[in-house]
Parts: structure tokens; sequence; C-alpha cells
């Protein structure tokens, strides 16, 4: 009997826990969707018709939509509300992102003008570097798995069918002419063999009397070398007191680089620096900052403004120099810089610091004219705002935004405007952008004197 009674109890005990985990449950349901509901109902009045429009679509369609390309294409709309340089990066794509940051690519190490087969950079330390013999201004007329395979590519959309046939260790032979496609058969071709690989580029060359040199990457080490072998030193400079600093990108170790590069300026005894900007968009805030502190000429402290940064809420934030190092590179020193149409964003907001610091006037910027007959000012590009990109660490994604407008240190914004040649700078004669041979440089460095 007594037996009968303890399991009784314990019956009970074990029907009173059920029922309180039970309650438990559904109260924590009924918190869930109490929740749900609520957040459903304070949830914007757009995504909800997003979700209702996308559950009628899964149940009633009649076909099934995949849920990544729903919502790729939702994303892509919404990207077209945005400026140009405003846009969403997928996991994989930001992961390209920070490779490029670092200077890591891959593939050949050419790059093209827009929708053209037009080289317009030969990266410095990639595969199409070392042959020597791809130069900016040259056509990609061909691509092959040998000489004999090579197919012609004369447009941008038969350049990327082609290039696409290839991956990382393959060897490609690429047939370069020096103009475009109707002559691509003559004897103006040059037919060279690269491995696809990854490297790691280098942002600056310096040329000097015949020779010239770059920090050259490998993984984390780089060593300041002469790759005159690799590059016409005759189409670039041969003056005696000019020393040229072309500054391909503001990012990977550009900074570095251009360190190196003024330190070989200062040791050639030069006098006169050229800085080539041309067909430089930009790239990152903070190594412009650093590359500004060797050449704000009247600055008295390291920490001068380089620019300023203004955001929708008038919020204003400040960039300063990272450091005061013109008097011991280039004192007594005369500096220009060459620009074009390509010139953008960092490589503007740095040659208005140099203008605001007094390193040069306008009379010392030139401008890529591709169109003397026309009495219209040439101008660079004229970006005068800033992008910041924010990290979802949940998903690996990232979204870019346009968050402010661009202020040089005297005042001025040259966005959508540039710097022209109403302002006083000169206009240098040229067909393209990248013209073979570089004539506009030869006749740049003619009117320096040089």
């Amino acid at each position: 009997m007594d037996e009968n009674k303890e399991e009784k109890k314990q019956g009970k005990k074990i029907s009173k826990k059920l029922l309180w985990g039970l309650l438990a449950l559904i109260i924590a349901a009924a918190v869930f969707f109490a929740g749900f509901f609520t957040y459903y109902l304070t949830m914007d009045k757009g995504l909800r018709s997003l979700l209702w429009f996308k559950k009628m679509i899964d149940s009633d369609y009649y076909k099934e939509i995949d849920d990544d390309d729903f919502w790729e294409a939702a994303i892509s709309g919404a990207e077209k509300l945005l400026d140009k340089y405003s846009c969403f990066y997928t996991a994989d794509e930001y992961d390209a992102v920070l490779d490029q940051d670092k200077g890591i690519m891959a593939g050949t190490g050419l790059s093209f003008f827009s929708e053209t087969n037009m080289i317009y950079k030969v990266a410095i330390n990639s595969p199409a570097f070392y042959t020597g013999q791809a130069e900016s201004g040259m056509f990609l007329t061909g691509i092959g798995a040998s000489e004999q395979d090579i197919r012609n590519t004369f447009t941008a959309e038969q350049m990327r069918k082609e290039m696409g046939r290839y991956k990382e260790g393959d060897t490609v032979y690429l047939r370069l002419s020096e103009k475009a496609a109707d002559d691509a058969e003559t004897d103006t071709c040059t037919v060279v063999s690269v491995a696809m690989k990854t490297y790691v580029e280098s942002y600056v060359l310096y040329a000097a009397e015949g020779k010239a040199y770059a920090n050259i990457h490998s993984g984390d080490t780089a060593k300041w070398e002469d790759v005159s072998a690799f590059v016409n030193v005759d189409e670039i400079i041969q003056a005696s007191d000019v020393g040229y600093i072309k500054l391909i990108q503001f990012t990977g170790d550009a900074a570095q680089d251009f360190e190196e590069a003024v330190k070989q300026y200062k040791k050639d005894g030069k006098t006169t620096l050229l800085f080539d900007l041309r067909n430089d968009g930009g790239g990152r805030v903070d190594i412009m900052q650093e590359i500004a502190s060797f050449l704000m000429k009247d600055a008295d402290r390291s920490d001068e403004i380089v620019m300023k940064a203004v955001y929708r809420d008038d919020k204003t934030e400040t960039y300063r120099a990272k450091g005061d190092y013109y008097d011991t590179y280039f004192a007594g020193s005369d500096i220009y810089v060459a620009s074009n149409k390509n010139t953008a964003s960092a490589s503007e907001a740095l040659i208005g610091a140099m203008y605001s610091y007094g390193t040069i006037g306008y009379e010392n910027i030139f401008i890529t004219d591709t169109n003397s007959k026309s009495d219209d000012p040439v101008t660079t590009y004229g970006k005068g705002i800033m992008q910041t990109t924010y990290f979802h660490f949940l998903t690996g994604e990232a979204v870019k935004l346009t968050t402010a407008k661009i202020y040089w240190p005297n005042g001025n914004c040259i966005h959508d405007r540039g710097i022209s040649t109403e302002d006083g700078a000169i206009a240098s004669p040229a067909t393209t952008f990248a013209d073979y041979g570089d004539p506009e440089l030869t006749w740049i460095l003619s009117s320096i004197g040089a």
C-alpha cells in the first residue's frame, strides 16, 4: 500500500514536471510568435511587401525560383538606386576585394580600358611584366594555348571568352599588337607566353638616367630592384636632372613603394620630379595620407590636414598627414604632375593637398588632351566623394556606399568638375589615354626642359 502511494506521488511529480515543461514551451512559443508578429508589424512596409511577394512566388508561381536568385535580383534592383561607386559584395567578392587591397592579384597582369582590348596597365611583378614585351597602348588581339592555336580577340567580348578558357597554372600565348584589330596580322605583332598565376603587384615605378626601379614584393617581403630589363626606359626618361615616379594606384603597399622611390630620387641627386598620376583611379585614403607626407611643401608639422570629409548630417572628419618629409627629399626641387581624365579620387585629393601647400601651382599640372582641335577645357575625372565599406560579420558580405563629399585643405571640392585647364593647368596632346610608346610623356618632358 505504501509502495502504491509512493508511486502515485512520483507520478504526480512527473506529471507536474511534464505539465510545467509543456506550459513553458507554450509560453515560449507564444512569446516567439507574439514577438515575431510585433516585429512583422513594425517592419518597414516595403520589406513586408517584399517578403509577401516572395511568399506568393514560392507558393503559387508556375515554376520554382531559387532563393539565391530572388535575393540577388532584389539586391541588384537596390543597387540601381545608388551611384556607380556604391555596390554590394558577396562573401567571395569581398574576399577578392581584400586580396586586391593587399596587392594580391591573379592572371597575366594585363588590364584594359573599359570594353576594349587596349592595354592601359601592365602590372609590375606580373607574368606579363617579365616578358618585357607588353606595354600600355598595345592591343591584345589573340589568345591561345600555343602559338599555332591563337584565336582572334579583336573585341572585349572575344577577349573575355578566350581568357575564360584558362585557369591558374596554365600557360597562355598572347598576341600583342601595336595597332588595332585591322592590323593584327602585320609584323607589328608580338607573341609572348605567360603562366597564369597569383602575384603581388607593385604600384610604383621610378626611372632616371635610363634605368628603372620598383619595389618587388614576394609574400611579406619586398626588395628594391633594377627592372630596366623589363621596361622601355628609353621611352621614359634620360635627362640627367629629372626623376620620374609613376604611381599606379593607392592600394597594396603603394606607400612603402613610394617611399623607396623618393629615397632613390634623393640618392640620384635629382632636382626635378615628374610625378605621373595618369590613369590612377585612386584607392585607399590612408595610403594617400602617407604619400602626401612627402609632398606638402609648406607644411610645418607632421599632422597637417590633407583633406576633409563632410557627411550628409554635416559631420566632418579630418584626414591628416602621417609625417612631414618634404624637406628631407624634395627641398629645392621643381615638381610637376601628369594627369588625365582617368586621374580620380585619391589622386585628385593628393593633387589638391600638393596645390594647397604650395608644392605645385596649376601651371605645374599637365592634363591629357585627346582632342586638341577643340577649345573645350580638359579635366581630370572629378571625383570629390568618398566611399565607406561596411562588413557583415555573420555572412561575410559587405556593402560599399558613397558617404561623404571631399574637400581639399584650401576648401575646394572638385566633384563633378575635376582639375581643369580653365584653372591654368596645361593641356598635353595625345591621341588616347595610353598611346603606344607614350609620345605624350616625351612632350611633357620636353615642356619641363628635360
